[in-house]
């Protein structure tokens, strides 16, 4: 069950009070996909993720809140740009936004994963190409220096599948390969390649990529039995996944 409550908020940025619909509790059941959209019924939830003010346009979870680094990037140019995002989707916008902030702040995989989610507005909406479009900026933020964190390059490998950018997909899926990386990665990587090769860009969950290949036997140390437990919450395994 998914609750709202109506509540005035002061704006952190300008000051001034309105009023907006604040998610107070929801929940998940299911896989979620491999680029970690959650699944329903919190995945519906989105169009509350982000807060906006009415009247400076100060987008934040809460914008009641705030920090110094936000106030600035409030007075930057940059903030004037994103707001005139020629978006129609209001919650893409926001998004679009924060993702604005994020890379002004120098924090790429944020702006990512930003940027992510209004790709995911534009799959609720049924808009391919547009979503596509946003995947393919999401993954712009990630450019410049390497990215070490297996999470984030496996997050982008589906990023870049869903929006047919087929070469720079297999060329991040053999690097990923050669790193003989162990369960679940090793094998979600391998679920990528075989989609890939298909030219395959459709939604699939973290349990389609695992399905039939149940996890090796528990390593008989403390240490490696708290690593799996670790990465299978990390990834959000559950059983019996199906696709939605």
């Amino acid at each position: 069950m998914t609750d709202y409550s109506t509540q005035k908020l002061q704006c952190y940025c300008c000051g001034k009070a309105s009023e907006h619909s604040v998610l107070m509790s929801s929940n998940s059941r299911g896989s979620p996909d491999l680029d970690q959209r959650p699944p329903k019924m919190y995945r519906w939830t989105i169009g509350s993720w982000l807060q906006e003010c009415p009247y400076c346009g100060y987008v934040a979870p809460d914008i009641d809140k705030g920090d110094a680094k936000a106030r600035k990037f409030f007075e930057s140019d940059e903030f004037r740009v994103a707001s005139l995002d020629p978006s129609p989707d209001p919650v893409t916008r926001r998004f679009l936004v924060r993702a604005a902030q994020h890379a002004y702040q120098g924090e790429r995989r944020l702006a990512f994963l930003s940027t992510l989610s209004a790709a995911w507005v534009a799959d609720d909406a049924n808009q391919p190409t547009e979503a596509a479009s946003l995947r393919l900026r999401a993954a712009r933020h990630l450019e410049g220096p390497r990215i070490t964190s297996i999470d984030t390059r496996l997050l982008l490998l589906d990023v870049l599948r869903r929006a047919s950018s087929w070469e720079a997909a297999e060329a991040l899926a053999v690097e990923l390969a050669a790193e003989e990386l162990g369960y679940p990665f090793a094998e979600i990587v391998a679920f990528h390649r075989d989609k890939i090769a298909a030219r395959d860009d459709e939604r699939y969950t973290i349990g389609q990529a695992l399905e039939g290949k149940p996890p090796p036997a528990l390593p008989t140390t403390a240490e490696d039995q708290e690593l799996i437990k670790a990465i299978a919450r990390h990834i959000k395994i559950v059983p019996n996944p199906r696709r939605t």
